[in-house]
């Protein structure tokens, strides 16, 4: 199960398709990530189908994110789905900075996470934003560990890790998702994807 989808979900992107080999490349977004061996990618099809099985405290959200949720540019996961767990996965969405323009990426994640909190179960920031740098771009990293509900009353102990690097108009949004005990991926192999982003200054 995605567990991180639903958290980048709140992103405006536009979608594009994972090329067939172990790389991504988005030459429009100077974007490129390599797929651990494997690791594969995720449909969109894949991640509707995981966000109608999800269960959040907000009910008004929830229909909310079904109907207007959008695709990442890229997302892998380590598993094949249907799978019965937390899926350890890591995603890419691109966002226009808009009227966050001027704000720095640790004010963007402060931003994002009261409403995390209020639509996920007993939502707990483990690391608050700090800055962080990827792919030799300043930005901003934090933590939140939560509980994951299933529509069919199942619950799984997740973490959701956030990137944000802002780039000129835009900022790229990362996300993975573990479990907390780290017991069917672990979080030094997201760590692994990361150093392999690549974004054009």
């Amino acid at each position: 199960m995605h567990a991180v989808g639903l958290v980048l979900a709140l992103s405006v992107v536009w979608a594009a398709t994972a090329s067939a080999g172990e790389t991504f490349k988005n030459p429009t977004a100077g974007f490129e990530v390599t797929k651990p061996k494997g690791w594969h990618y995720v449909t969109t099809e894949q991640m509707q189908e995981d966000l109608k099985r999800v269960k959040l405290e907000d009910k008004d959200f929830q229909e909310a994110l079904q109907k207007y949720a959008t695709v990442p540019m890229v997302a892998m996961d380590k598993y094949e789905e249907p799978y019965n767990d937390v899926n350890p996965s890591f995603k890419v969405n691109l966002r226009p900075m808009g009227q966050l323009k001027g704000r720095s990426a640790v004010e963007i994640l402060n931003m994002f996470l009261p409403q995390l909190q209020r639509t996920l179960k007993d939502a707990s920031v483990v690391q608050q934003p700090m800055k962080s740098v990827v792919s030799g771009l300043e930005g901003a990293y934090t933590r939140m560990d939560y509980s994951l509900e299933t529509s069919d009353g199942q619950t799984f102990p997740s973490a959701s890790e956030l990137w944000i690097i802002p780039r000129g108009d835009y900022f790229f949004l990362f996300g993975a998702a573990t479990r907390q005990d780290e017991k069917n991926g672990t979080r030094k192999e997201i760590q692994a994807i990361l150093k392999t982003v690549k974004i054009k200054h």
